[in-house]
């Protein structure tokens, strides 16, 4: 018989477990388990830091580089000879179990097939008489079986997709208030959101004026049924007041989750985006990587008349939009432009749904629009440099997040 390492006898047959051996052996048994445990314990703590890491790790890669590497595909869109001009404003659409497109374009509400891109139909609207719609939309919106127009910033319009008018609403107009008069308007980027016989529209102003800063009704929810007005209230932030009668930094751009019930408004000036919910508001970080320099422009006489001129080398944030698919946000930036041929160049910067900054994605505008149209299946962008006048290209693409 010899003594082992820790003190066990070893023979050349098998110890016996017998009582008498495992009390002479406990206290080394006791010492065999902790050494386990002890072991055991830092190898499970250690896979637990390498997991929460990798998990951290994937949950905020930054994506930054080109927007072109992003595109997957090109839609053509027929243009036909009625059409001048095709914009990015399309809406997608469920009809009669089809995909479709649709874009209010010169009185004409058109829907397209979703796969080609062929004109399925092309429907007129009148601007006088008893389904006159007016001259001057300042804003649209395509529902599943009705059309909205905003008819001079003043008036809500509903009609069917045939063209007739079903019910006209004239909305507050605020003169006797510090906003003066009222202008609700899609521009630059703010849809129409409608729930039921809710409506939530946008009042734009021309350029911001002294008395606006204290102005908070800019969103406007209205019951169609009842008339019954409710505002998301916000004012302008208190550096606008360097703004002041600059045609460009007065927009905002709005966005709405219906799924989170959240509104998020994106100001020219600010990196921030003012996220509000509940009446309750806060801020988040939607703001370009690169450097942004924004210059007011000039005032200038002209006769009677006190002109404003923008700073056209000025940098901007523009255009917010939100997929409701892929729960996503993209806020468009003008980051500076170009000394040869003023090409501006731009980025789009992409929040996920928890509102986490995951991408900046640059291009120019002889590359693309800086305003697209989701759907399902992707982004998609109108080109800038386009083939032919009978079809119109869109680049369909594919941002982090949305795979």
């Amino acid at each position: 018989m010899k003594t082992g390492e820790l003190g066990f006898a070893v023979n050349n047959t098998e110890p016996k477990l017998t009582y008498d051996y495992i009390f002479s052996n406990f206290y080394k048994i006791i010492a065999l388990f902790y050494l386990f445990m002890r072991y055991f314990t830092c190898f499970l703590l250690a896979s637990l830091l390498f997991s929460c890491n990798n998990n951290s790790n994937e949950k905020h890669v930054f994506t930054s580089g080109s927007l072109t590497d992003l595109v997957r595909d090109t839609l053509w869109i027929e243009k036909d000879i009625n059409t001048q001009w095709l914009g990015t404003d399309f809406t997608y659409l469920e009809k009669d179990g089809k995909s479709v497109l649709g874009q209010f374009n010169g009185h004409r509400l058109l829907l397209y097939d979703v796969e080609t891109g062929d004109l399925l139909s092309a429907q007129s609207f009148k601007e006088e008489g008893p389904n006159g719609i007016g001259s001057f939309i300042s804003g649209s919106l395509i529902s599943q079986d009705s059309m909205l127009f905003l008819s001079s910033g003043k008036q809500l319009i509903v009609a069917d997709h045939g063209g007739k008018v079903l019910t006209r609403h004239d909305l507050p107009a605020h003169e006797n208030t510090v906003r003066g008069s009222s202008h609700y308007a899609t521009f630059v980027h703010n849809p129409i959101y409608l729930k039921g016989n809710n409506v939530t529209v946008t009042d734009v102003p021309f350029v911001l004026k002294a008395p606006m800063l204290e102005y908070e009704d800019w969103l406007l929810q209205y019951n169609m049924q009842t008339g019954e007005e409710r505002y998301v209230r916000f004012p302008f932030p208190e550096k606008y007041e360097g703004f002041l009668d600059d045609s460009e930094f007065c927009h905002y751009s709005h966005a709405y989750s219906e799924s989170r019930k959240e509104h998020y408004i994106s100001f020219a000036a600010d990196d921030k985006l003012l996220c509000i919910k509940d009446g309750k508001s806060y801020w988040v970080d939607a703001g370009s990587n690169k450097t942004m320099e924004f210059l007011r422009g000039t005032t200038e006489k002209s006769g009677e008349y006190i002109v404003f001129n923008p700073n056209p080398e000025s940098s901007q944030y523009g255009t917010l939009q939100y997929s409701p698919w892929h729960q996503v946000l993209v806020r468009a930036a003008k980051l500076s432009v170009g000394s040869e041929h003023k090409v501006e160049n731009r980025s789009f910067i992409v929040l996920d749904k928890s509102l986490t900054k995951t991408a900046e994605l640059a291009f120019t505008s002889n590359e693309f629009s800086s305003l697209g149209f989701f759907t399902p299946h992707g982004f998609y962008l109108k080109l800038a440099q386009q083939e032919s006048d009978d079809k119109i290209g869109y680049a369909k693409i594919i941002l982090p997040g949305m795979e």
